[in-house]
């Protein structure tokens, strides 16, 4: 779940960390836009985890559409060091 938090409601972080701490998201907001996201260190790994695997499969992908090499199932796994 997300939830919204002034910028100004730091001033008690404990409460805004709780809600992280729930298992939510916490968009911190400055004049009524949103301004910073606080996540779990669990949510930010994953979320960077995914990030480096699609851009390695984007890549992937744009090498065999320009003529680069062709992967089997088992070789694509191999290279994105995922059993196979």
């Amino acid at each position: 779940m997300t939830y919204s938090a002034a910028v100004s409601e730091l001033t008690n972080y404990n409460k805004v960390l709780r809600k992280v701490d729930e298992g939510g998201q916490v968009i911190l907001t400055k004049n009524g836009a949103s301004k910073y996201a606080v996540v779990s260190i669990d949510e930010w790994d994953y979320t960077k985890a995914m990030l480096r695997f699609l851009s390695d499969m984007w890549a992937v992908d744009d090498e065999m559409r320009n003529g680069g090499k062709k992967y089997s199932e088992s070789e694509l796994l191999e290279s994105l060091g995922l059993p196979g």
